[in-house]
Order: C-alpha cells, then structure tokens, then sequence
C-alpha cells in the first residue's frame, strides 16, 4: 500500500475516533518520547532516527493533525461518550479558569489564580489537567509559562 493510500485510510479511521480517544493516542506518545509532538518532532533527526522513532512520528502526527482539523474555528465537538470521559474538566473552578482565558485571551497561572481567588498550586493542577485534554496550551514568554484557551465553542453532538 503506498504512503498516500495509507495517509488516506489513516486520515478515515482516525474521523471514527472520539476526541478522548485521540487525546489518550496522543497522550501515549508524549509519555513514551517524554515530550509534546512539535517538540518530537523538531528534535527529531530523520538520518539518525531508528525506524520505530520514524513510524511513531507519521502515527502522531495524524493524530495530531485530526485533533487540530476538529480544533478549526475554535470548536470542539464532542459526542456523549466523550463528554462522560471530560467531566472531570467541568467544573466549577475549572470552567472559571476556562472564562477567565476566554475573556483575557492568556495568562499566566498567578494572574488566573489572582483573578478566580485560588491557590497558585491549585489553578497551576488545573492547567495540567485542562492542558492534558487539548483544551488550552501553553508556550514561555520569558521565564514564564502562558496559558491561552484553544477551544472558543463546545458542540455536543447528540
């Protein structure tokens, strides 16, 4: 089978997944290379690189990318199944820190902390949490780790 043909039939399968199915593949991938895909993949060396190194990076960019496809507009959907798997990210502190990112656009974890009146070791938890299921990121500014919402709306397709 030729690479576009697999890509296609990756690009197929993948559309069948729920969003925490994808997340949990991507998730899988960071745990076992210690590191997020764009990182992976910058240090990645495609002359040295083993071939399993090779094939894990092709199977996690397409996951990636499906993520990132469902991402555009800044809408999420997501079926029950996966809304039953997020429930840990609803709640009530959570989804302050949520509006406090869509209303600011960014922050660093004292100024959400200052702004929803938690403890920095708490809210810096939930960030973890909230980054670890692709509903913001972070990159650094400086010293500083900057947070900023990715999804704008939630779809629940029923």
């Amino acid at each position: 089978m030729s690479r576009e043909r697999s890509a296609k039939r990756s690009e197929e399968d993948l559309s069948k997944l729920s969003y925490s199915q994808l997340m949990e593949n991507i998730r899988e991938f960071e745990r076992k290379y210690g590191k997020d895909f764009d990182s992976f993949k910058s240090s990645l060396d495609e002359d040295k690189a083993k071939s399993d190194e090779l094939v894990d990076e092709f199977i996690w960019e397409q996951y990636v990318k499906e993520v990132r496809r469902r991402f555009q507009g800044g809408k999420l959907e997501l079926t029950i199944e996966d809304v039953k798997e997020l429930t840990e990210v609803f709640t009530a502190t959570r989804l302050e820190v949520i509006s406090y990112l869509s209303k600011k656009g960014e922050g660093t974890v004292s100024e959400i902390a200052k702004a929803v009146g938690k403890p920095v070791g708490s809210v810096s938890e939930i960030l973890k949490i909230l980054e670890s299921k692709g509903i913001i990121s972070s990159h650094r500014k400086g010293r500083r780790k900057v947070y900023r919402l990715l999804v704008r709306e939630i779809l629940l397709k029923l």
